[in-house]
């Protein structure tokens, strides 16, 4: 195809409505994108501030654990933002800041 043939399908796209429909899709697409990497970022940090929490007051792995999970549902009923995590993300998120901190201790 020549460029004169390129701009000519591109315009037929533009008049169609075909192409302002996938640009909508597009930016409604990277936004929820966007808006579901600020959500999980949040959990990280409130998964590590339980993590720590849990470490310097309870004995016991799975003891800390329970009460780390129970500071972040608490947490996120209160901020009425429960209903946006699942169980598997909550303990992934706990897991991953285990993680954090024993790296840091090394």
């Amino acid at each position: 195809m020549t460029t004169n043939n390129l701009i000519t399908f591109a315009e037929a796209l533009w008049q169609s409505g075909i192409a302002p429909a996938l640009l909508i899709l597009a930016i409604g697409w990277l936004s929820a994108r966007f808006t579901r990497n600020k959500k999980i970022t949040a959990l990280l940090g409130i998964a590590e501030h339980a993590v720590n929490w849990a470490e310097v007051t309870f004995d016991g792995g799975q003891t800390q654990k329970a009460q780390a999970i129970k500071m972040i549902t608490d947490y996120l009923v209160k901020a009425d933002t429960a209903h946006l995590f699942t169980a598997k993300q909550i303990d992934e998120a706990i897991e991953w800041a285990v993680e954090k901190m024993k790296e840091a201790e090394k």
